[in-house]
């Protein structure tokens, strides 16, 4: 059956200028319906199956409607990891209200960078220095003084005690004088029990003050500790007043702070170590205004030292508000569910550094965008994937190998709560390969969106396909097209489905022959892009096979 051209006078138009820009593809209004309505339903677990070919704007068509859905959607939490400061080094999950997780890792690191300076000074400061050497003094005179009067005791029984490099000995003295051993034995022997006895009791005595001794120590050590957990007391909560105001509503964040505080009190020396260490100037650089100028300074908070008291934002805030849509191109498990990564401080000591979220933190109350090929050769991931799904929840528990681990050890992450709906976009080929490979993933996906090779010619179609090459020369920056050029490349839509009632050009081919045809006005020096334009573009794509193109202008 001869296929009759489309008459650029049927079209209503002079050129694209006139339209409204659409970017929705011609004839998959069901597609676009079921996208749609899964989209906006609420809670999770309504994921959503884009199928199609390449060029059938499926995936122009998805994003497009799911910027649409998530604008009017509520912003989620934010999630960040905190040290939890508890013996088997693990990490809490905080939820933040959104938009402040940022400002807490920010005004968290600030107080480390303001401790690093104060602490250090309070304890080279004199007064302390003072308050230490007295405790030193008044535990050392303590024993000094039980040793004096035990002395004095002892020679007022003819007991001498004598200090030597192994400790204090215990002698008689006759006639004033220390006697040895042979000259005591040469005493009466009543004489030598009496001396004996007494000798015995000086002995317990001083047993008993040299036996308090460890607990002396203990002593002095607690209230050398108290004395510097009072400093570094008042200077943590001064470092941390700030952000206590800041959430001071939020109880996880406030048990948090005071974890945090308490461990800064009790490691005050990290902050002492690092103002004194030669490699201080590994430190991370940060800029600070000063005088209308800005300068690099040392970030104290950067260093692997203070890792313990970072908080990693696993969640950024959108600038425009609504739920976030994230895109991942590569769904290997580091990128789905983050990475961490450890470094050896200059101690030696491996520490957490930071936290990096993936794709699923960043979706997380939103949409998850992902395309079935590269599913298809993310492995161990997919699993992981579906797991993650089924249980609502970010775990991280990266497989044997673990992918994205930096160091030999991983910490112990608490789970994330996830609400997400994951949208997959599959070519026919890719979707059967994942019901053959994948069948459980493939019965978690409650919607299917399929976008049609070909779609019906009407009037109703051929004013949208006018409509998504307006959209094409709008977002691409390119000169209107006349009735004729649209006209044209609406005929190769019906040649490409060699049916007279059918209308086939991919989106991604009509992209190239828009922008080729625009070139070709340019040499031209037209303002409007021609029939000749697009014929030259079709010459450009199909050479030899031209001069069928330009009989479209024309066909019977």
């Amino acid at each position: 059956m001869p296929i009759r051209a489309i008459d650029a006078a049927e079209l209503g138009f002079n050129t694209t200028a006139e339209l409204t820009p659409s970017p929705a593809p011609v004839g998959q209004e069901k597609a676009l319906e079921a996208l749609t309505f899964a989209a906006s339903m609420k809670g999770s677990g309504y994921h959503i199956l884009v199928t199609g070919e390449e060029g059938s704007g499926r995936r122009t068509a998805t994003r497009t409607i799911l910027r649409s859905v998530a604008a009017d959607l509520e912003r989620p939490a934010d999630w960040a990891y905190v040290n939890a400061f508890d013996s088997e080094g693990g990490f809490r999950a905080l939820k933040l209200p959104t938009g402040t997780a940022k400002l807490l890792a920010q005004k968290m690191a600030l107080a480390v960078d303001q401790l690093a300076e104060a602490l250090p000074a309070a304890f080279a400061a004199d007064d302390y220095d003072l308050k230490r050497r007295m405790i030193e003094e008044e535990h050392r005179f303590r024993r000094e003084d039980a040793l004096q009067a035990l002395q004095q005791e002892a020679e007022a029984q003819n007991i001498a005690l004598l200090r030597t490099p192994a400790g204090i000995a215990v002698a008689p003295i006759l006639e004033g004088k220390v006697v040895k051993t042979d000259v005591f034995n040469a005493i009466p022997e009543a004489m030598q029990r009496e001396v004996e006895t007494k000798i015995a009791t000086v002995e317990a005595e001083l047993a008993k003050i040299v036996g308090e001794q460890p607990e002396a120590e203990e002593e002095r050590s607690a209230q050398i500790d108290a004395l510097t957990a009072e400093i570094a007391g008042r200077h943590v909560q001064a470092a941390l007043e700030k952000v206590h105001a800041d959430f001071a509503e939020i109880d996880a964040v406030t048990d948090y702070l005071e974890a945090a505080g308490r461990d800064m009190i009790s490691n005050a020396g990290l902050f002492v170590a690092h103002a004194e260490a030669s490699d201080a100037g590994s430190a991370g650089l940060t800029s600070q205004r000063e005088n209308g100028s800005v300068r690099l300074v040392q970030s104290a908070a950067a260093h692997p030292r203070f890792a313990r008291y970072g908080v990693h934002v696993m969640a950024a805030p959108l600038r425009n508000g609504g739920a976030p849509i994230a895109e991942e191109t590569n769904p290997s498990y580091s990128n789905l569910f983050g990475r961490v990564e450890l470094a050896h401080d200059s101690d030696g000591q491996q520490r957490i550094v930071r936290i990096r979220p993936g794709a699923l933190h960043k979706a997380n109350g939103g949409f998850l965008l992902l395309e079935a090929d590269a599913l298809l050769s993310a492995g161990a991931a997919v699993a992981s994937l579906l797991r993650a799904l089924e249980t609502s929840e970010i775990r991280f528990d990266p497989p044997t190998d673990p992918v994205g681990i930096v160091g030999d050890e991983i910490p112990a992450l608490e789970p994330v709560p996830l609400n997400v709906k994951l949208v997959l976009i599959a070519s026919d080929a890719a979707l059967k390969q994942l019901k053959a490979s994948y069948p459980a993933l493939m019965r978690a996906f409650k919607s299917r969106a399929p976008f049609a090779a070909t779609v019906a010619k009407s009037t109703e179609s051929i004013a949208k396909f006018a409509g998504l090459v307006a959209y094409i020369v709008e977002k691409h920056d390119l000169r209107p097209f006349n009735a004729e050029a649209v006209a044209m490349l609406i005929n190769e839509a019906v040649q490409r489905a060699a049916d007279p009632g059918l209308l086939a050009l991919p989106v991604s081919d009509l992209v190239d022959l828009c922008r080729a045809a625009d070139h070709w006005a340019d040499n031209e020096d037209r303002k409007t892009v021609s029939a000749d334009d697009v014929a030259h573009a079709l010459q450009h794509f199909y050479g030899d096979d031209a001069t069928e193109h330009e009989t479209r202008r024309a066909m019977p």
